[in-house]
């Protein structure tokens, strides 16, 4: 079965449409209407969802603390230490990986925040109808 693809779809999601700036000769900005939609859709559903869900900054700050460790600091410093090559137990890599560990410490201190303020604002039964 050969897979086609809709001409108008195809449009909408790759075509950019070029507006010029005020004020800027020959500036232009590049619009695509696909991310239009997409970026304003997710705002959307994370404004409703913020609403319906009183302890959304907790999740949001558990999500946080445990994307913050891995991602900004583990990885980069682990690619820094494989590409220049530093030597295990050097003073650089103690250097390093003591930086490593003590982001990984506050990185689980502010998870266990996070969880503790879900778990007080489920206490409260933040579902329950107000009289």
């Amino acid at each position: 079965m050969k897979y086609t693809t809709n001409p108008y779809t195809q449009q909408f999601v790759n075509h950019e449409y070029s507006v010029n700036i005020l004020g800027f000769k020959n500036k232009k900005c590049h619009i695509n209407m696909f991310r239009i939609v997409w970026r304003s859709c997710y705002v959307i559903v994370a404004t409703l969802l913020a609403m319906a869900l009183p302890f959304f900054n907790d999740i949001l700050s558990f999500l946080g603390a445990t994307g913050y460790w891995p991602l900004t600091i583990y990885f980069p410093i682990s690619m820094y230490i494989s590409r220049k090559e530093i030597k295990k137990y050097s003073s650089k890599w103690i250097a390093l990986q003591s930086l490593n560990a003590f982001c990984l410490i506050c990185s689980i201190v502010a998870a266990c925040g996070a969880v503790r303020g879900i778990a007080k604002s489920l206490a409260n039964n933040p579902f329950k109808a107000k009289n």
